[in-house]
C-alpha cells in the first residue's frame, strides 16, 4: 500500500511538473497581454502628463496599475526564461506563438525603415 502511495505522488509530482510546451504557451499569453496593455499605458502616460490635476491624478492611478500589472508578467517570463536555454526557447516560441512572430516581423520592419531613411 505505501508503494502505490509513492508511486501516486511521484506521477503526480511529475504530471503537474512545467514543460517547455505549457511554458511557452504560459509565456506567448504573457507577451500578448503585455502588448495589448502597451497602447494603454502610453496612452495613460500621455494623460497623466495632460490636462487638469484631478484628470492627471486619475490617469496616473491607473498607470500605476497597469504598470504593476506588466512588471508582475515581466517576472513571470522571466522566471519562464530561466528555465530553458535562452536560443532553444526563444526559437520555440518564435514558431509556437503567433504574437512573438508579429512582433519580430513588425521589429524587423522598423529596423528596416530606420535604415532606409
Amino acid at each position: 500500500m505505501k508503494k502505490l502511495i509513492l508511486i501516486t505522488l511521484i506521477f503526480a509530482a511529475f504530471s503537474s511538473c512545467s514543460n517547455m510546451e505549457s511554458d511557452a504557451q504560459k509565456a506567448c499569453e504573457l507577451i500578448a497581454e503585455t502588448a495589448e496593455l502597451i497602447p494603454e499605458a502610453i496612452q495613460l502616460g500621455l494623460k497623466s502628463s495632460f490636462g487638469d490635476e484631478e484628470s492627471k491624478k486619475e490617469a496616473y492611478k491607473k498607470l500605476s496599475k497597469v504598470k504593476s500589472k506588466m512588471e508582475s508578467m515581466a517576472l513571470e517570463l522571466a522566471i519562464i526564461n530561466k528555465k530553458y536555454n535562452e536560443h532553444e526557447f526563444q526559437a520555440y516560441l518564435l514558431d509556437n506563438c503567433e504574437t512573438v512572430k508579429n512582433l519580430k516581423e513588425m521589429g524587423e520592419a522598423f529596423s528596416d525603415s530606420l535604415e532606409n531613411n
